[in-house]
């Protein structure tokens, strides 16, 4: 709370659609239909408790673990686990780890601007490694589901993007889970900034059902029992994803970064 993230630019069915609140009161029903299926399933945030209702009621109902690490304007930090993954908000990412997590999901809404109603680029970020088969089977069940099934998107389905070159977005959390060989995915599929997606989005019944989508397809995916298809062995030896590979990271001080590759 605090720093909400995308956010419709003007009501929609009298309430702006601000993507933390959203997940604070909707992540309930991911979790609500991955434990259903038999699994365990912990929903976590970076910050602190939300002081304010109705965020606090959905903290509880969904038994949110806070880290108390609100990103505020610290900017990017290393991972605990990993020093050379370097990335705002990497706690969650680390949380994950602590937990061995067979799977991650962070939960998110993208936005573009202002208002349109034109197709958006919906799609599901994954870690190179693992995540492929998570994030196509959360996909699927969106595709199926929701996407132009309900939520107008011109015929335009939800595509797969792998992210993990150092600075780009989402590409620390999906790394530390990589080298810890855990499948994670970030669910970009809604844009905020759509129309039709936020009319979706705005009501109730057709929110709970996006969320269940989600949860329905991580079931799908654990159900399979996918392998672990790789797991960091060399920590100290780097890759795209080292803090120092792109040039905007060669240009900070991170405290407690580590850097492996040698740029000055």
């Amino acid at each position: 709370m605090g720093a909400e993230g995308a956010a419709t630019p003007r009501a929609v069915g009298g309430k702006v659609i601000r993507e933390c609140s959203f997940w604070y009161e909707y992540a309930y029903y991911v979790k609500r239909e991955i434990e259903r299926a038999g699994y365990a399933c912990v929903v976590s945030n970076r910050g602190r408790m939300p002081r304010t209702e109705p965020q606090r009621t959905h903290a509880r109902r969904a038994q949110v673990q806070h880290m108390k690490r609100p990103d505020g304007t610290r900017g990017r930090y290393p991972s605990y686990y990993y020093p050379d993954r370097v990335a705002s908000g990497i706690i969650s990412a680390d949380f994950a780890v602590y937990r061995k997590a067979r799977a991650v999901v962070f939960l998110h809404h993208n936005s573009a601007g202002r208002w349109t109603s034109r197709p958006m680029p919906s799609k599901i970020l994954y870690n190179r490694y693992n995540g492929r088969a998570l994030a196509k089977a959360v996909a699927d069940v969106l595709n199926r589901d929701v996407l132009n099934h309900g939520m107008p998107n011109g015929g335009r389905k939800c595509t797969l993007e792998t992210r993990y070159v150092d600075a780009t977005r989402a590409a620390g959390w999906l790394n530390v889970c990589d080298d810890a060989g855990i499948p994670a995915v970030v669910i970009e599929a809604a844009f905020l900034n759509n129309k039709r997606h936020a009319a979706y989005l705005a009501d109730p019944a057709k929110a709970r059902f996006y969320a269940e989508s989600i949860g329905r397809g991580v079931v799908h995916y654990l159900r399979r029992g996918q392998p672990v298809r790789h797991r960091r062995v060399d920590v100290d030896a780097p890759d795209e994803g080292s803090f120092g590979y792109a040039r905007e990271s060669r240009r900070l001080r991170v405290r407690g970064a580590k850097k492996l590759l040698p740029y000055d």
